[in-house]
């Protein structure tokens, strides 16, 4: 009789391993837990920690009244009472004798500490959020290093109402690569990137997002309701921050430029309007050499002198240069640095010209105004960099800028730009030093403003002619009334007479022009000519 042979069995699972084995599954979702926990705190007390040195007042406030609360909750055993109200088979009477064997103080710092910890717990989900829905939007918009990891969220500023600031680990992406993303970016997040720059510590970068958009049209009606100038000032348009207003005194010049129809002509008359509103004692002078008609509507304002030739301009020019000596020849003997009007009894003077380039432009040495032409740069020259001292202020508009147009000794002077539609980088290059007016939408009065290192993008306020005729009609009333006057006399007398100085500054750049033009008739020429 064979033996019949016994094959090995695998073991069938006990109850003990399968107990082992839920065990250990749940203690791996509670490490799991756990970290993340842990993690979420250090996220959310960082955050806390901003918030706290962001907002001191409020922060010391809200730490003393939870304080005061939990003291009072705990003072006579309430939250034990509540433990055990809300779940007597666990938390006993017995177990709540336990809790008794600890002091006030102890109970209360353990208290304030589970609150802390769930504070925290909630600010770093919050965050965790956040930072998983950025992950999102930096991917899908391409915005991703070599190792297509994306930029990382930090912190997050709530600068008021309407902006929020969002503080990122760049992640060894650069700055340009932001701003090339930024319509992918703004369609992703559904609002608009107010700006994009370097944070202080470096590879941070500072995103600010604008949930307010811009109006495509706004009167100057709307936006003097909305905010008073202030003294010397004038409205630079409504932007995602508000209305923005600019002393003029703080420029002391400003370029407006932008091609035809993009709103250049009416910035110039409504900020001209604005300064003579706000300026107590202002003298302005229009040079308009397309016939005086561009500034026909401030023609009945006193204080307001408007030249329609290239002589007439020259010999402002002239006299401007003039008293702006004069009052250099003041300030030394009183020991003053600035002109200030109403402590020296001196107009702030505003010299504004309308298409510049027609005024400044190189000319042919056949034109009749040629030498006009030498004189009138060097006297731009002369003024853009000296006046500011002498409460002396250029506003020049123009549709093209560079070195043709308007010297570069006088742009350089300029800190105020008033940058609308460019028509190509190039253009907008040459005013702000970056494609922003070129990426403008065609909306007529749509801009950047630039002062120093700040750029905003503005809605500037319409202002139609007639309202220029009636705040005009209305300051010659005020003049009659006595209710405003000038503090000295208005520079009418266009005198020809030229300085030795100024003569001898005209005879070089005519010679100077003369040898480049006949450089370039030589250079045209051809070959054994």
């Amino acid at each position: 009789m064979q033996k019949q042979k016994n094959t090995p069995q695998s073991p069938s699972p006990s109850s003990g391993d399968s107990l082992m084995q839920t065990f250990d599954e749940g203690a791996k979702m509670f490490i799991d837990l756990a970290q993340e926990a842990v993690v979420m705190f250090g996220i959310g007390i960082t955050h806390l920690a901003r918030l706290i040195v962001g907002h001191p007042i409020i922060a010391t406030v809200s730490l003393y009244a939870t304080y005061v609360f939990t003291r009072i909750a705990i003072k006579d055993s309430g939250h034990l009472e509540l433990l055990h109200k809300s779940a007597p088979d666990f938390f006993t009477l017995k177990r709540m004798d336990w809790f008794l064997q600890f002091t006030l103080n102890q109970h209360h710092f353990t208290f304030l500490s589970l609150i802390l910890f769930f504070v925290c717990i909630v600010l770093g989900f919050r965050l965790r959020v956040v930072r998983t829905k950025f992950i999102g939007i930096f991917t899908t918009a391409g915005l991703t290093n070599g190792k297509g990891d994306t930029p990382k969220l930090i912190g997050r500023n709530k600068l008021d109402k309407y902006r929020v600031q969002y503080v990122f680990d760049a992640n060894g992406i650069g700055l340009s690569e932001f701003k090339d993303k930024k319509e992918r970016i703004e369609a992703q997040f559904g609002m608009e990137i107010e700006s994009v720059k370097m944070g202080k510590r470096p590879g941070r970068v500072l995103v600010s997002f604008n949930k307010q958009n811009i109006p495509e049209t706004i009167t100057y009606q709307k936006v003097s309701e909305e905010k008073v100038l202030l003294s010397d000032s004038f409205y630079v348009g409504w932007s995602s921050e508000g209305i923005v207003t600019q002393k003029i005194s703080e420029l002391p010049h400003m370029l407006v430029a932008g091609t035809t129809g993009s709103g250049k002509s009416v910035f110039f008359k409504q900020c001209l309007a604005g300064l003579l509103e706000s300026t107590k004692h202002l003298q302005l002078y229009i040079i308009d050499l397309k016939g005086g008609l561009e500034a026909i509507d401030f023609k009945d304002a006193p204080n307001v002198k408007i030249v329609k030739t290239m002589k007439e301009a020259v010999g402002l020019l002239r006299q401007v240069e003039k008293e702006m000596k004069s009052r250099f020849t003041y300030l030394e003997e009183n020991a003053h640095k600035t002109i200030i009007p109403g402590r020296d009894k001196k107009d702030r003077i505003v010299v504004a010209v309308d298409e510049a380039s027609v005024l400044y432009m190189k000319r042919n040495k056949f034109d009749d105004d040629f030498k006009l032409s030498l004189e009138a740069r060097k006297l731009a020259d002369s003024i853009a960099k000296l006046s500011r001292a002498a409460s002396i202020h250029l506003i020049l508009a123009t549709q093209k800028v560079d070195r043709e147009v308007i010297p570069t000794s006088v742009s350089e002077n300029i800190s105020g730009r008033m940058a609308f539609r460019a028509n190509s980088l190039q253009g907008s290059m040459v005013v702000l030093g970056s494609k922003d007016a070129a990426d403008l939408p065609e909306i007529s009065g749509r801009g950047v403003w630039s002062v120093g290192n700040k750029k905003v993008v503005v809605q500037a306020p319409l202002l139609e002619d007639s309202e220029i005729k009636g705040l005009c009609k209305r300051i010659a009333k005020e003049f009659e009334a006595k209710e405003r006057f000038l503090q000295g006399t208005m520079l009418d007398e266009f005198d020809e007479e030229v300085d030795a100085e100024s003569e001898e500054a005209v005879k070089k750049l005519m010679n100077k022009g003369f040898s480049d033009e006949q450089k370039n008739e030589n250079r045209d020429q051809p070959e054994g000519c």
